[in-house]
């Protein structure tokens, strides 16, 4: 069993039954009453969002998960599946794409490094995550006019992924730029 209090964004934990991965803590403490902790978790089979209440003192119990490096292959939308390889054994391993998230495998490219989870006592898959931060080509993007700078705005840029995000207007085809893959947002140019 563990404490709620030890709970952090991406800790899995069981509770009714099921495995969840925490997506939020808050701690909310009014007045003289005890403390209320408020998880927002993912449900690892179904994926769907749910929000849970618990008193301070409160545990739920404890999931031994072991973490792995793997590389990203490529993904097949059609079937649903995300094929990974682990580069030490060179096995190819195939995920549901609802493991990843099609928002988060926008940012991915061949040969990507993610964090694949598994249950310490199975080999089952419970969660892969990615670097927060992801280095990425600019393949298209407008054209900069003279005097463009940090502060002059944005524009749309596509990287070598597909993937769209806004950039500052001194950007060009071919930059390299650094991703936050949380939020989809520019960083830097590398």
């Amino acid at each position: 069993m563990i404490p709620i209090t030890n709970l952090r964004a991406g800790a899995i934990f069981e509770n009714e039954d099921r495995l969840y991965k925490v997506l939020k803590y808050e701690h909310q403490k009014i007045g003289r009453g005890k403390a209320t902790i408020k998880i927002k978790c993912k449900d690892l089979k179904t994926g769907n969002v749910r929000e849970f209440g618990f008193n301070s003192g409160g545990k739920v119990n404890e999931v031994e998960v072991l973490k792995k490096e793997m590389e990203f292959v490529y993904a097949d939308a059609r079937r649903g599946k995300v094929i990974l390889s682990d580069p030490k054994i060179k096995k190819r391993i195939e995920i549901d794409l609802d493991l990843i998230g099609s928002y988060v495998l926008s940012f991915l490219k061949e040969g990507q490094e993610v964090l694949v989870r598994t249950l310490a006592d199975e080999d089952e898959i419970v969660g892969v995550e990615i670097p927060i931060t992801v280095e990425l080509k600019i393949t298209e993007t407008t054209a900069s006019e003279k005097g463009d700078t940090v502060s002059a705005g944005h524009k749309p840029a596509t990287l070598e992924t597909a993937v769209v995000i806004q950039v500052p207007m001194f950007v060009k085809v071919g930059d390299v730029v650094k991703v936050n893959t949380e939020t989809g947002e520019y960083i830097e140019r590398v």
